[in-house]
């Protein structure tokens, strides 16, 4: 298995982009912007992309920030945790059916992380 937390820095947090705007939630203004934060391990990040998103939807951070936050959203989290861990089970058991883009899921993941 391929683990790219492995490169990552310890536990600090990383300040990820805000997202905000049509794109993400409808073209009606809206006059609130509410900001939660919510702890997510690198391999849950990479679970909300792998199986949900296209590689051009995840070209640049906020992009894949707003992905990673709306796969929670639908999903919540302890769907996305059970994401991981069959992603985790597949790989093991070598039946991960797009290993290519699971690789760049996790490199795109991994480079939104250390800056």
């Amino acid at each position: 298995m391929n683990n790219a937390t492995d490169q990552l820095p310890g536990p600090a947090s990383v300040l990820l982009p805000v997202i905000r705007g049509a794109e993400w939630f409808g073209p009606e203004p809206r006059p609130f912007l509410l900001r939660v934060e919510v702890p997510l391990t690198f391999e849950e990040m990479v679970a909300a992309l792998y199986g949900v998103v296209q590689p051009d939807e995840i070209a640049s951070n906020p992009d894949l920030c707003g992905c990673v936050a709306v796969t929670l959203v639908l999903e919540s989290l302890p769907e996305l945790e059970a994401r991981a861990a069959r992603l985790a089970q597949d790989e093991n058991r070598g039946t991960v059916q797009a290993p290519e883009f699971l690789a760049e899921c996790r490199h795109r993941v991994a480079a939104l992380l250390v800056r």
